[in-house]
């Protein structure tokens, strides 16, 4: 059983703390319709004269709302790709500087009621260990590098998601004093949404004390995913602000106000 709580690096794919890469991005989409078989290829690299030994494997990604993110092989949901979803072998030895295209495919059944973001991640591992003194930006993985490639697939035409903001909260520091504002927005829809998230702050004078602006992220069908925005650098005083989710042709937003 493998479960774990688990951190999608999307920026760091190609950092040099790992000796394979991926080629093309840690986020693969496809659209297309129930009935139908969808390939997609993963691009591996080995950057070293050494083999290298990956495993490939396959977790559901679960972003429950009010919980941490989690991927998991022994539980599913309504919207997993887990059953479509197969590859051609489940590991592989990449020679010293060989590059390797990992094939997947989508095996969607027919069945007329399929609509929406059905989805999944792609684990690939590699096996040999790393030493705690190579790591960069000290990110601390004791033994194994794991590359999370989330696989998305669009069924039927995409119709708007509907998004509403679970929860939000102003964190304050130890001097009581408002630093960062946490949203978790939650897409009601059946497609996922890659809002940017725009924060407003007005003072009491009703001049634009703040703005800032979150962009790009996916939030799958019945999850949530986490905002964070500093306010840290506001001076003393009486706010009022708004909040919105702009996810192209709509948006959402809601009204705040607290005190430094």
């Amino acid at each position: 059983m493998k479960k774990y709580i688990f951190i999608l690096f999307l920026f760091i794919f190609q950092l040099s703390f790992s000796n394979v890469i991926v080629l093309n991005g840690l986020t693969h989409t496809h659209k297309s319709k129930s009935g139908s078989i969808v390939t997609g290829v993963i691009k591996l690299k080995n950057t070293k004269e050494t083999q290298q030994r990956v495993l490939i494997y396959f977790n559901d990604l679960f972003q429950k709302c009010g919980e941490k993110t989690v991927l998991t092989d022994n539980e599913t949901h309504n919207k997993s790709i887990k059953n479509w979803i197969s590859t051609d072998i489940n590991e592989y030895v990449l020679k010293g500087n060989e590059e390797y295209e990992l094939v997947y495919r989508l095996n969607i059944p027919k069945n007329e009621t399929l609509k929406g973001s059905y989805y999944g991640v792609i684990m690939v591992e590699i096996e040999e260990p790393i030493k705690e003194e190579d790591l960069d930006y000290s990110v601390k993985l004791k033994s194994k590098v794991r590359y999370g490639i989330q696989v998305i697939i669009d069924l039927e035409e995409k119709t708007s998601s509907e998004l509403d903001f679970y929860n939000v909260e102003i964190k304050k520091n130890k001097n009581e004093e408002p630093e960062t504002i946490v949203v978790e927005a939650q897409n009601l829809g059946e497609f996922y949404v890659e809002p940017t998230l725009v924060l407003e702050i007005f003072n009491e004078d009703g001049e634009q004390a703040k703005k800032i602006e979150v962009k790009f992220k996916k939030i799958y069908p019945e999850s949530c995913k986490l905002f964070e925005l500093d306010i840290s650098d506001l001076p003393k005083g009486k706010y009022t602000g708004v909040i919105v989710a702009d996810y192209g042709e709509d948006m959402y937003g809601i009204d705040i106000e607290f005190e430094k």
